[in-house]
């Protein structure tokens, strides 16, 4: 659940179009439900019990670049310091069901009989699967804005299956990182907005502080263009799913004449089929508070 706003809201006071809501049978449940589980914890024990059960051992947050997770929450107190909440949206899982991804909406409430919350936005977390079937997050992000007008319903957006994609993880990984990088050169050479008319997938969903989530291609590139012109990516890492079908990056984010090196970080999540390659799913962009 995105660190920068959801842990500094807690601190200093945490898509596409609606879709249809999908069977708990299938295999993007296990998402869902480990995105469930993780959120009744917080609520139950407080943030930094449930982020430290829930968190990967190697699990980036980023304060407000990446850092281990565990090692970031430990440091907190414990107990209940108010109401952390947050609930999934969009989730999709890889063909062999090792890895996935979920986001949707956060709220933060000092006291649980408010009416409304101090702080709200959008999360996306990484999941991956341990040997002993259980789910740990892996990477955790997300933005904070205005409350929205209406949140659509449940719905999963997972890769194509296709087999035969992780049979080479090492040429899987290496693609992730050329389309990460090419994402990277569109968006210094003419601009964010034309990157995700390249290469973001129909259902892309996109955030970015203090504003609603973009969802879909043609609504993220318009949104995008508005707000920003081109950008320097620099990619720090890249992990890919053992199907080779879903993965994630990650890197710093630049913009603007005068920026300094690290004024924004990003996080890409990726779906890859054989014919059409990797593609975007989900983008997020967190800003670095400025020093004053």
């Amino acid at each position: 659940m995105p660190p920068t706003s959801r842990l500094a809201s807690w601190l200093a006071i945490t898509l596409c179009a609606a879709l249809p809501a999908r069977s708990s049978t299938e295999p993007e449940a296990a998402i869902v439900a480990a995105e469930r589980g993780f959120a009744a914890q917080v609520r139950a024990q407080g943030v930094r019990e449930g982020f430290l059960a829930w968190l990967a051992p190697t699990g980036v947050v980023f304060r407000p670049g990446p850092a281990n997770g565990l090692a970031t929450y430990a440091k907190l107190p414990g107990g209940w310091h108010g109401l952390l909440a947050w609930w999934p949206i969009r989730a999709a899982i890889s063909a062999d069901e090792s890895m996935g991804w979920s986001t949707g909406p956060w709220t933060f409430q000092r006291d649980s009989t408010q009416q409304k919350p101090d702080a709200q936005g959008e999360y996306m977390t990484v999941w991956r699967k341990r040997g002993d079937g259980s789910w740990k997050a892996v990477l955790d992000c997300g933005v904070g804005h205005p409350a929205p007008r209406a949140q659509p319903a449940l719905g999963y957006s997972s890769p194509a299956r296709a087999p035969g994609l992780g049979s080479r993880p090492l040429a899987a990984r290496k693609s992730l990182y050329e389309a990460d990088a090419g994402f990277a050169r569109v968006a210094g050479a003419s601009g964010v907005s034309d990157a995700i008319a390249r290469y973001a997938l129909d259902d892309v969903i996109v955030l970015r502080e203090g504003a609603q989530r973009f969802s879909g291609r043609a609504s993220a590139r318009d949104s995008i263009a508005a707000r920003e012109r081109r950008a320097l990516l620099v990619s720090n890492a890249q992990t890919v799913a053992g199907s080779g079908d879903l993965g994630y990056t990650y890197g710093t984010f630049v913009t603007g004449r005068d920026a300094a090196p690290d004024s924004a970080w990003y996080v890409h999540v990726w779906h890859r089929a054989p014919a059409a390659g990797w593609k975007l799913a989900c983008e997020v962009v967190m800003p670095v508070t400025k020093k004053k």
